[in-house]
């Protein structure tokens, strides 16, 4: 006791003297949100609003091509990305591409981005100055993991509900006949159910585990989540660390393009397993 004392720096953070060592710890460290670190945060998670925008119609093609069939009428998604989004165009219409499950894949970014943006830094920190690393990009590569494995995990816990609906939602899907029947998709002949989140939501709390059913296959998910994370948001981060350390590389859009290239494609391929694994229980009903 005694040996710590809090002073107020230049810019107006808050940070914590260490009088044993003389080392000075931001309270951002210690799980404080700076007003910066706030600001990243939101502009992460409103900027997120927009990913499904652009990444739905290929998550919707990925269910269909992944959730197995439901009925002896319904004819498999096996013939690739291209021709599976094809015959949904041709069968159902460009709009149910590209619609089918919008709400919830906007709901789903929103607290998964908000989880990884905002844990991923304060994790990373902590771990570093607890294990005396300075924190920040000098991290050393096994704290950054570490911290986003943590968040991972974390954020897609909190995201399966919503991961859950979409999955259903866009697995259930198809053109819909006079009778209320479906005449194309997966669950070909039979009734139209999910056509919505609220009866999506109301239909799986009443197959007899209420809210419990909304975490139906969130073990899968949090590892899945972990992994994406692991794969993304570290790896964008060390990369770019390295490039501009060791390299010389500026810091600039390009780098953060590159970065954000080679993050994207580790962590899509590490994840792919637990991403397979998630579809087929999610949307096996």
């Amino acid at each position: 006791g005694g040996c710590w004392r809090m002073r107020r720096g230049a810019g107006g953070e808050d940070t914590k003297l260490d009088h044993s060592s003389g080392n000075e710890i931001s309270a951002d460290t210690f799980g404080v949100m700076t007003t910066q670190r706030q600001k990243e945060v939101a502009s992460a998670v409103l900027s997120s609003s927009s990913i499904p925008l652009a990444t739905n119609a290929f998550d919707h093609v990925k269910t269909r091509m992944q959730a197995p069939a439901k009925s002896p009428q319904a004819v498999p998604y096996e013939n690739g990305m291209l021709l599976s989004a094809r015959r949904i165009v041709a069968e159902e219409g460009a709009l149910q591409l590209l619609a089918t499950g919008l709400t919830a894949s906007v709901l789903r970014e929103g607290v998964t981005q908000s989880l990884r943006f905002g844990s991923y830094p304060l994790l990373r920190d902590l771990l570093s100055r607890f294990s005396g690393g300075d924190g920040g990009g000098n991290s050393a590569v096994c704290v950054k993991l570490t911290a986003g494995l943590l968040g991972g995990a974390a954020s897609g816990l909190a995201a399966s509900p919503f991961d859950l609906l979409r999955i259903r939602i866009q697995a259930d899907a198809g053109r819909v006949s006079l009778d209320g029947r479906l005449q194309t998709g997966l669950c070909a002949g039979q009734p139209s159910q999910l056509t919505s989140i609220s009866r999506t939501l109301i239909l799986l709390m009443s197959e007899g585990e209420g809210i419990h059913a909304l975490w139906r296959g969130a073990g899968v998910n949090v590892i899945r989540g972990a992994l994406i994370t692991v794969g993304t948001i570290p790896v964008y981060d060390h990369t770019k660390h390295v490039a501009k350390t060791r390299l010389g590389v500026a810091d600039g859009p390009l780098l953060h393009l590159a970065a954000g290239t080679i993050a994207g494609l580790v962590g899509t391929t590490v994840a792919a397993p637990a991403d397979m694994l998630r579809t087929r229980l999610m949307a096996g009903g």
